[in-house]
């Protein structure tokens, strides 16, 4: 059995501390609304409370890192159980990204047009980006965050040298 060619996993700070801000906003609220009583006239109900901080918490959990593996089939990106997989067969080449955060409007996953291709794109703050030109699918290319880019492209063009 082979092994992958790269394996990473990188926490996103961010992500975690804004929805853990999130979660504890809501906790307060709630709180707020159980001891000293609602704000208004229509308060929330105290079960729309909880449901919200079970799915940031869950939404947390899913999006605390992204995981990218270049192995056997080909190359993986993902959150949690989001994830994207291109075949060796699929990839045509790799590069950096010289595309700006910005215009990806955020972090986590995205879809942008850059230079009128169609990019999926999952992105973490202060990370740079590595870009899959696939040759076929809903998106001509994937670009991921990654901390030590030179090796997932080597370890890509690797895969593609040996024609996997």
């Amino acid at each position: 059995m082979e092994s992958n060619l790269y394996e990473e996993r990188i926490l996103s700070r961010w992500n975690v501390v804004i929805l853990a801000i999130v979660v504890l906003g809501l906790l307060a609220a709630l709180f707020y609304q159980l001891i000293v009583g609602p704000l208004g006239t229509d308060p929330a109900p105290n079960g729309f409370f909880i449901g919200m901080i079970v799915f940031f918490i869950v939404l947390g959990i899913n999006f605390a890192s992204l995981s990218i593996t270049v192995g056997v089939d080909g190359v993986t990106v993902g959150y949690g159980i989001i994830r994207h997989r291109v075949e060796w067969g699929n990839i045509v080449s790799c590069r950096i990204d010289e595309s700006s955060a910005v215009r990806y409007g955020g972090w986590g996953i995205r879809a942008a047009r850059v230079g009128g291709k169609r990019r999926l794109v999952y992105n973490i703050i202060g990370a740079p980006r590595v870009v899959i030109e696939k040759r076929t699918g809903r998106h001509h290319e994937l670009a991921f965050s990654t901390k030590n880019p030179e090796a997932v492209m080597g370890a890509i063009n690797e895969g593609i040298g040996k024609g996997r």
